[in-house]
Protein backbone atom coordinates (compact mmCIF):
# COMPACT_ATOMS: atom_id res chain seq x y z
CA UNK A 1 0.00 0.00 0.00
CA UNK A 2 3.07 2.45 1.12
CA UNK A 3 4.47 1.47 -2.21
CA UNK A 4 1.58 2.58 -4.24
CA UNK A 5 0.73 5.81 -2.62
CA UNK A 6 4.52 6.83 -3.00
CA UNK A 7 4.03 5.91 -6.82
CA UNK A 8 0.75 7.73 -7.36
CA UNK A 9 2.35 11.04 -5.52
CA UNK A 10 5.56 10.41 -7.42
CA UNK A 11 4.31 12.64 -10.47
CA UNK A 12 2.71 15.19 -7.89
CA UNK A 13 5.97 15.22 -6.05
CA UNK A 14 8.28 15.71 -9.67
CA UNK A 15 5.85 18.93 -10.71
CA UNK A 16 6.33 20.95 -7.71
CA UNK A 17 9.37 22.04 -8.89
CA UNK A 18 10.74 24.62 -5.66
CA UNK A 19 13.04 27.92 -6.22
CA UNK A 20 15.98 27.30 -6.10
CA UNK A 21 19.00 29.60 -5.20
CA UNK A 22 22.07 29.48 -7.50
CA UNK A 23 25.25 30.93 -6.65
CA UNK A 24 27.60 32.12 -9.32
CA UNK A 25 30.45 33.07 -7.37
CA UNK A 26 30.10 36.77 -8.65
CA UNK A 27 26.16 37.22 -8.14
CA UNK A 28 22.86 35.30 -6.88
CA UNK A 29 19.99 34.20 -8.26
CA UNK A 30 16.42 33.31 -6.89
CA UNK A 31 15.54 30.63 -9.93
CA UNK A 32 12.36 29.83 -10.12
CA UNK A 33 12.13 25.85 -12.47
CA UNK A 34 8.35 26.11 -12.47
CA UNK A 35 8.67 29.55 -14.70
CA UNK A 36 11.70 28.43 -15.84
CA UNK A 37 13.09 32.40 -15.29
CA UNK A 38 14.66 34.05 -12.43
CA UNK A 39 12.75 35.29 -9.87
CA UNK A 40 15.50 37.25 -8.32
CA UNK A 41 19.48 37.82 -8.64
CA UNK A 42 21.71 40.05 -6.92
CA UNK A 43 25.32 41.42 -7.71
CA UNK A 44 27.66 44.12 -7.02
CA UNK A 45 29.13 46.87 -9.29
CA UNK A 46 32.52 48.57 -8.51
CA UNK A 47 35.21 50.39 -10.68
CA UNK A 48 37.36 47.52 -12.85
CA UNK A 49 39.70 47.25 -15.81
CA UNK A 50 37.59 45.10 -18.43
CA UNK A 51 39.94 42.28 -19.82
CA UNK A 52 37.14 39.80 -21.26
CA UNK A 53 35.10 40.46 -23.96
CA UNK A 54 32.00 38.23 -24.87
CA UNK A 55 33.88 36.59 -27.81
CA UNK A 56 33.14 32.70 -28.14
CA UNK A 57 30.64 33.07 -25.18
CA UNK A 58 27.14 31.64 -25.70
CA UNK A 59 24.01 30.52 -23.09
CA UNK A 60 24.50 27.04 -21.00
CA UNK A 61 21.69 25.22 -18.80
CA UNK A 62 23.19 24.24 -15.37
CA UNK A 63 23.14 21.01 -14.10
CA UNK A 64 20.14 19.91 -12.38
CA UNK A 65 18.04 23.02 -12.98
CA UNK A 66 15.10 22.91 -15.07
CA UNK A 67 15.50 26.15 -17.35
CA UNK A 68 14.72 28.25 -20.23
CA UNK A 69 16.64 27.12 -23.67
CA UNK A 70 17.45 29.01 -27.05
CA UNK A 71 14.17 27.23 -28.23
CA UNK A 72 12.12 29.75 -26.12
CA UNK A 73 13.82 32.60 -27.42
CA UNK A 74 14.18 31.71 -30.74
CA UNK A 75 11.64 33.60 -33.47
CA UNK A 76 9.58 35.84 -31.26
CA UNK A 77 10.21 39.60 -29.20
CA UNK A 78 12.06 38.03 -26.38
CA UNK A 79 15.72 38.19 -25.69
CA UNK A 80 17.58 36.54 -23.44
CA UNK A 81 17.73 39.48 -21.43
CA UNK A 82 20.86 39.13 -19.00
CA UNK A 83 19.68 40.22 -15.38
CA UNK A 84 23.77 40.17 -13.85
CA UNK A 85 24.88 41.79 -17.47
CA UNK A 86 27.80 40.67 -19.15
CA UNK A 87 29.76 43.86 -19.41
CA UNK A 88 29.74 44.54 -15.62
CA UNK A 89 31.74 41.24 -15.19
CA UNK A 90 34.26 42.07 -17.50
CA UNK A 91 36.74 42.23 -15.02
CA UNK A 92 37.98 38.71 -15.55
CA UNK A 93 36.92 35.96 -18.07
CA UNK A 94 35.09 33.71 -15.69
CA UNK A 95 33.37 36.25 -14.33
CA UNK A 96 31.61 37.25 -17.57
CA UNK A 97 31.12 33.56 -18.55
CA UNK A 98 29.45 33.30 -15.73
CA UNK A 99 26.64 35.35 -16.38
CA UNK A 100 25.54 33.44 -19.65
CA UNK A 101 24.10 30.73 -17.12
CA UNK A 102 20.12 30.72 -18.23
CA UNK A 103 19.55 31.21 -14.77
CA UNK A 104 20.64 34.55 -14.74
CA UNK A 105 18.58 35.32 -18.37
CA UNK A 106 15.17 36.18 -18.44
CA UNK A 107 12.46 36.49 -21.26
CA UNK A 108 12.85 40.30 -22.08
CA UNK A 109 11.16 42.47 -24.60
CA UNK A 110 14.02 43.24 -27.35
CA UNK A 111 12.62 46.68 -27.38
CA UNK A 112 13.35 46.94 -23.63
CA UNK A 113 16.53 45.33 -23.18
CA UNK A 114 17.89 46.91 -26.02
CA UNK A 115 16.27 50.31 -25.39
CA UNK A 116 16.28 51.67 -21.63
CA UNK A 117 17.32 48.87 -19.75
CA UNK A 118 20.34 48.83 -21.22
CA UNK A 119 20.88 52.77 -20.88
CA UNK A 120 20.13 51.69 -16.81
CA UNK A 121 22.81 49.49 -17.18
CA UNK A 122 25.12 52.02 -18.18
CA UNK A 123 24.68 54.60 -16.00
CA UNK A 124 24.95 52.06 -13.14
CA UNK A 125 28.34 51.68 -14.50
CA UNK A 126 28.92 55.36 -14.96
CA UNK A 127 27.76 55.55 -11.12
CA UNK A 128 30.22 52.91 -10.63
CA UNK A 129 33.16 55.29 -10.68
CA UNK A 130 32.83 56.92 -7.73
CA UNK A 131 30.95 54.87 -5.17
CA UNK A 132 30.50 50.78 -5.03
CA UNK A 133 26.55 49.99 -6.25
CA UNK A 134 24.13 47.01 -5.08
CA UNK A 135 21.92 45.70 -7.31
CA UNK A 136 18.37 43.76 -6.78
CA UNK A 137 16.61 42.85 -9.40
CA UNK A 138 12.92 41.43 -8.65
CA UNK A 139 11.45 39.39 -11.43
CA UNK A 140 7.75 40.28 -11.48
CA UNK A 141 5.09 37.59 -13.15
CA UNK A 142 1.22 37.78 -13.70
CA UNK A 143 -0.70 35.56 -11.77
CA UNK A 144 -1.18 33.41 -14.59
CA UNK A 145 1.63 34.05 -16.91
CA UNK A 146 1.69 33.99 -20.50
CA UNK A 147 4.49 30.94 -21.95
CA UNK A 148 6.17 30.70 -25.07
CA UNK A 149 5.68 27.61 -26.98
CA UNK A 150 8.34 25.39 -25.17
CA UNK A 151 7.22 26.46 -22.02
CA UNK A 152 8.93 29.20 -19.75
CA UNK A 153 6.86 31.66 -18.51
CA UNK A 154 7.00 35.58 -19.90
CA UNK A 155 7.92 38.05 -16.96
CA UNK A 156 5.22 40.80 -16.61
CA UNK A 157 7.79 43.27 -15.16
CA UNK A 158 10.80 44.04 -13.53
CA UNK A 159 11.80 46.17 -10.86
CA UNK A 160 15.19 47.16 -10.19
CA UNK A 161 16.57 48.40 -6.76
CA UNK A 162 19.69 50.09 -7.01
CA UNK A 163 21.76 51.07 -3.70
CA UNK A 164 24.71 53.19 -3.64
CA UNK A 165 27.04 51.50 -0.87
CA UNK A 166 28.30 54.42 0.58
CA UNK A 167 25.04 56.56 1.74
CA UNK A 168 22.55 53.68 1.22
CA UNK A 169 20.43 56.13 -1.03
CA UNK A 170 18.05 53.70 -3.17
CA UNK A 171 16.84 54.11 -6.59
CA UNK A 172 13.97 51.79 -7.66
CA UNK A 173 12.58 51.66 -11.43
CA UNK A 174 10.22 49.34 -12.12
CA UNK A 175 9.35 48.26 -16.27
CA UNK A 176 6.74 46.46 -17.64
CA UNK A 177 8.10 43.89 -20.10
CA UNK A 178 6.66 46.23 -23.44
CA UNK A 179 8.27 48.27 -25.83
CA UNK A 180 9.11 51.56 -23.71
CA UNK A 181 6.99 54.09 -24.83
CA UNK A 182 9.04 56.65 -21.73
CA UNK A 183 12.82 58.31 -21.00
CA UNK A 184 14.68 56.12 -18.23
CA UNK A 185 13.85 58.48 -15.83
CA UNK A 186 9.66 58.28 -15.56
CA UNK A 187 10.57 54.54 -15.02
CA UNK A 188 11.84 55.72 -11.78
CA UNK A 189 9.30 55.12 -8.84
CA UNK A 190 11.21 55.79 -5.83
CA UNK A 191 14.25 57.78 -5.10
Amino acid sequence: MKKLLFILLLPFVAFAQPDVKVNKKYYQVNYSQKYKQPVAVDYGIRTRECNATRKGMDFFAEKGIITSSNVDYANNDWDKGHMAPAADFCFSRDAMLSTFSYTNCALQHYKLNRGVWKELEAQEREWAKTDSIIIHIDVIFAKTPAKTAAGASIPQSFRKTVTFYSTKKKLVYEFPNVPPTKTLDKYLIKN
